[in-house]
């Protein structure tokens, strides 16, 4: 399917469901790109590197269930495995009967392990520890008293005194009290700690410590890159602002586009115009932008009043919503107004109802809602919300904004300076950014996109192998899974349509992975803190996916578009157990069974009747061409 036709598609379909929550959304994050087991990150401040080979383990103390002091100096003179878990954390509870099995197999050796809970709360550790102690005998479960929660939180040991960032994370401590190894991450089939005990003198066979070497030296390497992407990052980072929105081009004039004042009447952008320059907001006209973006507009309009003007824009909704939600918000400091379109209204009936023919004409009628917002008139393109565009006093683009979040300072003071405000110094940003800093990222990213693009790998072609990392660091390869049927779904956290797929995806996990499915959920065009953010809040309600990140990110060299041709997510490659695809998965309405059908190609048995409804949803798909 084509990527403009499933933009207008994805938003016709996906967006009114998205602005019904009370927080600002995403509606643009649709199809398309911006430009073992895995380890949930830890709540932590720390920024200090985790505490490595070489120092001494700090000591201190923990409970178990029956209310006795457990230290780490209790095990001095044994070989003590510290594994830092919490209830909430699916690879630490997955991780157990791996680190079960490596407690007995070594324990007549001197090795004990201590399953230190921390990140949590002392109820689910009581909750969870008796039910679930008899299933590991060889680990010896406590936990951190300074819970979740609680005023000393941030001293929990994982953090303070390891500087822990993911969990599960093992501690390997040798009879001296030094740590020997840190192993991030844990799996059936990780080897690395039987490595590092063997270090320590105990008597592991050859083949698994040349297997648990190469994995750590493979650890070492992936956290090696990453550290120098990031790195790369900060010594570079990508300007706060855009200067193109989408067909129009940085100073070029804004349109006069058409909306409607507060009260209802038509107007156009002229109408709002009073010589100076202008920030523009575009939100939701029921929610809002949020109360964060609501607060810094109201004090930037109300101090520099006499220099620019803001105007925020509500969409998406109706003018009954907007005045609703200004009656809610009555000290506003900026003018408002409305995109006049109002609501799209819903179709009679659902998509799943309607007839490929119903389909292509309720398609026809989104898509003409749609090419009317605002953003739509100004640049050609449907912009997440909410959005900040400024406006230089002669009516043309100085630069644009989507979202809000820690960096929006940095992005509306720039926006300010550039159109002419005199800011004081506590609005001022942190780094101005200049001429031949945008011109750098501009001609960086007109040369990415100019380059000769990869066509998109079809059926019958052999999926390139490829390394991503885990929250923990740990390599994860599209190889480890070969004798597999491997999902490998490439997605993103900013991407609506990829998280809105996802329940499905697990559906067919959960009912086909007796037969060997495997979803590999590689994470791609996004940042790490992003992905270990959604992953730790998220993880538990995809058991069955196997969640990773590609280190380049946003980068030429990412593997969904340098080896595969992707040009739009969310974007499944089925891939037999020989290696070579077998069928691929473009977007995801809800209702669709193409992946049960994608899975068949690949030999998996798939339900006649499944098969027939996928017949009918693909013949939806092209009536929505």
């Amino acid at each position: 399917m084509k990527k403009t036709t499933m933009l207008h598609l994805t938003a016709a379909l996906l967006l009114a469901p998205l602005l019904s929550a009370q927080a600002p959304m995403v509606p643009a994050a649709m199809l398309g790109s911006p430009g073992g087991a895995a380890a949930a990150p830890a709540a932590t401040a720390a920024t200090a590197a985790t505490l490595a080979a070489g120092a001494v383990a700090p000591d201190f103390e923990t409970l178990d269930i029956n209310g006795q002091t457990v230290r780490v100096s209790d095990y001095k003179g044994k070989i003590l495995i510290l594994d830092f878990w919490a209830t909430w954390c699916g690879p630490c509870i997955a991780s157990f009967p791996h680190t079960d099995e490596v407690a007995a197999k070594y324990k007549d050796q001197g090795v004990v392990v201590l399953a230190a809970g921390t990140s949590d709360t002392i109820e689910k550790f009581k909750e969870w520890i008796p039910k679930n102690q008899p299933k590991y005998p060889n680990l010896r479960f406590t936990f951190d008293t300074k819970e979740r929660g609680s005023p000393d939180f941030e001293n929990r040991a994982s953090a303070k005194l390891y500087r822990v960032k993911g969990i599960p994370t093992q501690f390997i401590i040798g009879r001296d009290g030094v740590i020997s190894a840190v192993v991030v991450g844990n799996s059936p089939g990780d080897a690395r700690a039987e490595a590092a005990l063997a270090k320590l003198g105990v008597k592991v066979d050859a083949a698994t410590v040349a297997k648990g070497e190469a994995q750590l030296k493979e650890s070492a390497e992936a956290e090696k890159q990453r550290a120098a992407e990031l790195a790369r990052l900060a010594a570079n980072p990508p300007p706060p602002f855009m200067t193109d929105l989408g067909r129009l081009k940085g100073a070029a004039a804004l349109p006069d586009f058409l909306l409607a004042t507060a009260d209802g009447k038509p107007a156009k952008l002229s109408d709002f115009r009073r010589g100076k320059p202008m920030i523009i907001g575009l939100w939701s006209a029921g929610n809002g932008p949020g109360d964060a973006f609501l607060a810094r507009w109201n004090g930037l309009a109300k101090a520099y009043a006499d220099q620019v003007d803001f105007l925020g824009i509500g969409g998406y909704d109706s003018l009954e919503a907007l005045q609703g939600w200004m009656a809610k918000n009555k000290e506003l400091s900026f003018r408002v107004a409305h995109d006049g379109l109002g609501k799209l209204t819903p179709p009679a009936k659902s998509r799943e109802q309607m007839s490929p023919e119903e389909l292509k004409a309720e398609t026809a009628r989104s898509r003409a809602f749609y090419d009317r917002t605002i953003s739509m008139q100004i640049g050609g393109v449907l912009t997440p919300v909410p959005t900040t565009i400024a406006m230089a006093a002669d009516g043309t683009l100085i630069g644009w904004s989507a979202g809000f979040g820690p960096n929006y300072g940095e992005t509306i003071g720039n926006l300010l300076l550039r159109a002419g405000v005199k800011l004081a110094a506590a609005d001022m940003p942190k780094k101005v950014t200049t001429d031949a800093e945008l011109k750098a990222f501009n001609d960086e990213r007109a040369a990415r996109s100019s380059a000769p693009r990869v066509k998109m790998l079809e059926p019958g072609a052999v999926a390139p192998d490829f390394t991503t990392t885990d929250l923990s660091g740990k390599p994860v390869k599209l190889s480890d899974y070969r004798g597999k049927v491997v999902v490998l779904d490439f997605w993103a956290t900013w991407c609506g349509p990829c998280i809105a797929s996802m329940p499905h995806s697990q559906e067919v996990a959960a009912k086909y992975k007796d037969q060997g499915v495997v979803i590999l959920a590689s994470c791609t065009s996004d940042t790490r803190d992003k992905f270990e953010s959604w992953v730790k809040a998220n993880q538990a309600k995809y058991p069955d996916f196997v969640f990773s990140h590609d280190p380049a990110e946003r980068g030429a060299d990412r593997a969904s578009a340098k080896l595969y041709g992707v040009g739009g997510i969310p974007q499944q490659f089925i891939i037999g157990r020989d290696g070579k695809i077998a069928a691929t998965v473009t977007g995801y309405l809800a209702g669709e069974v193409l992946l049960d059908a994608a899975l068949a190609k690949a030999g998996i048995k798939v339900a006649p009747e499944i098969l027939a409804k996928a017949e009918i949803d693909q013949k939806k798909r092209d009536a929505m061409r």
